[in-house]
């Protein structure tokens, strides 16, 4: 498995679509340029939202992603049936800070069937937290041969 390199892309498509509307509005109120405009998209008669709302949104849903799997999995495949993986949780998510084995065991054991190996044996397995900028970070690490 690989790495995302960039938002899904229904976040992005989400993304340029709110940018495109912004991007239609016709005038900026103010006697200087601004970044957002001073304008609202009128849902209905009583509903309107700020576009500063929209941006603001949009760049949480892209940040948050509420939709991508809560852990990445890379794998490598270090010869003589071994295998490495390398796991890391989302920065912003709700709960499931415990699951990290859970995640490798079913991975492992998914690998196994795919490969066609009738066992496996865990050589290794460490799971922590990295302190990255801005937001720390759930990792785990293991180490498996399969027979």
């Amino acid at each position: 498995m690989h790495w995302p390199s960039k938002p899904p892309a229904r976040a992005r498509s989400m993304a340029a679509a709110l940018i495109a509307a912004l991007a239609g509005c016709s005038s900026i109120d103010g006697p200087s340029p601004v970044l957002i405009p001073n304008r609202e998209l009128a849902i209905s008669r009583s509903l309107a939202i700020p576009a500063e709302g929209l941006v603001l949104g949009a760049i949480a849903w892209v940040v948050i992603d509420p939709l991508a799997p809560n852990w990445r999995i890379e794998q490598y495949d270090l010869g003589a049936r071994r295998y490495a993986f390398a796991l890391k949780k989302k920065r912003f998510t709700t709960g499931g800070d415990g699951e990290a084995a859970q995640v490798f065991q079913r991975r492992v054991a998914e690998l196994a069937r795919e490969q066609g190996y009738a066992s496996y044996e865990v050589l290794e397995f460490t799971a922590g937290i990295e302190s990255n900028m801005p937001i720390a970070q759930r990792v785990s690490h293991g180490i498996v041969q399969y027979r």
